[in-house]
């Protein structure tokens, strides 16, 4: 195992959690959903 290899790998994890695995605290969707807009349960109210 090389650094590099270790930082592939820790990158490879980092988008997995962050961007394909669903978070049951967010609705099952991926955290990225929440930045996107698209995994918001509703609009904010002023």
């Amino acid at each position: 195992m090389t650094l590099d290899d270790a930082r592939q790998k820790m990158e490879d994890w980092r988008v997995d959690y962050n961007e394909v695995r669903p978070h049951s605290a967010i609705g099952n969707k991926p955290p990225i959903s929440l930045m996107n807009g698209s995994g918001a349960s509703g609009s904010p109210k002023a």
